[in-house]
């Protein structure tokens, strides 16, 4: 399990880099207004890796802490990591700058389904 968690913040890392990369080499025309809300921003990759992690922590607390069985440990964890990732984006849209991301949020199922993947391997 630790090694497939391993894997999984590797490649979120890496997808952060290389979403560094792909936003320097965005160009849009001047008379269109880019709100840089680009697929594949460094933000992407935080937004993938922290719904990762939180699906794996909710399944563990679940698990462990509350003595849920595997699949209700698994829904738990992902309904959690979801309303922190929509919470997340309606603190944005109010607090931040106006912008309710629906790419963040994609990032965000994104990253639940490895979390998801990663915890019902792990229990095998």
């Amino acid at each position: 399990m630790r090694r497939l968690l391993f894997i999984a913040c590797l490649l979120g890392a890496s997808m952060a880099g290389a979403a560094e990369v792909a936003d320097s080499l965005q160009v849009a025309p001047a008379a269109v207004k880019v709100h840089g809300d680009f697929w594949f921003a460094r933000d992407k990759g935080d937004h993938f890796l922290v719904s990762a992690f939180l699906t794996g922590a909710g399944y563990y607390a679940a698990r462990s802490e509350l003595n849920a069985s595997d699949p209700a440990s698994l829904n738990l964890a992902a309904g959690f990591s979801l309303s922190m990732g929509i919470g997340k984006e309606v603190y944005d849209k109010y607090k931040r700058g106006g912008l309710f991301s629906w790419k963040d949020l994609g990032a965000d199922v994104l990253g639940i389904g490895l979390g998801y993947l990663l915890c019902a391997m792990g229990r095998k």
